[in-house]
């Protein structure tokens, strides 16, 4: 029998704590707010989404793998996401940090 692989939740609740963000078809931060270790993940994550479907925004794809859903609200498009780093902080995990190259962003 072979080993299933560890599957990464990204709300999965943890002893660190994580950043609640919105952002529009831009990429900029509408909203954004600390949530501190121990959080239930999920349940914020499905908070949102009831929030904004409340609010009149339709859902588009979502994944709680990836820990974001969109949404869209006539011409308005809004990403909403729970992740690790604090708006503004650039990404050191996973291969962003292939991304970068001299001259990249002069």
């Amino acid at each position: 029998m072979v080993p299933r692989r560890s599957v990464y939740d990204p709300l999965e609740t943890t002893k660190e704590s994580r950043w609640y963000e919105v952002r529009d078809r831009h990429g900029r931060v509408l909203e954004s707010r600390l949530l501190p270790a121990g959080t239930d993940l999920k349940r914020t994550f499905v908070a949102a989404m009831l929030e904004h479907i409340d609010a009149g925004w339709q859902l588009g794809e979502f994944g709680s793998r990836g820990g974001t859903f969109f949404c869209t609200r006539g011409p308005e498009r809004r990403m909403v996401s729970i992740t690790p780093t604090a708006p503004g902080t650039p990404q050191t995990y996973g291969a962003a940090h292939l991304s970068a190259s001299p001259g990249h962003d002069d």
